[in-house]
């Protein structure tokens, strides 16, 4: 299982209450789940529109199915942020 860092910025760390983890994770959404449960930011299978994902900070991703891979950082930021 990969290990990788979910990072949370703006509006997401304030509800995450928690700058990040380490967690062991397959796919963004079993990052998330691991790293705040009680974060809603995958519902109905898809990216909640409050929140912007980033894998690695180079990229992008709306599909809470991308796999991740060993070493990988997953930024959640609220959708605001930088604004």
């Amino acid at each position: 299982m990969p290990r990788v860092r979910v990072e949370f910025y703006g509006l997401a760390r304030l509800r995450a209450g928690a700058a990040g983890a380490a967690v062991e994770a397959a796919t963004v959404r079993d990052a998330l789940r691991a790293a705040c449960p009680g974060l809603a930011v995958v519902r109905d299978g898809r990216v909640a529109p409050e929140y912007l994902l980033s894998v690695g900070g180079g990229r992008f991703t709306a599909d809470p199915d991308e796999p991740l891979a060993d070493g990988d950082s997953l930024l959640v930021l609220g959708a605001d942020a930088g604004g």
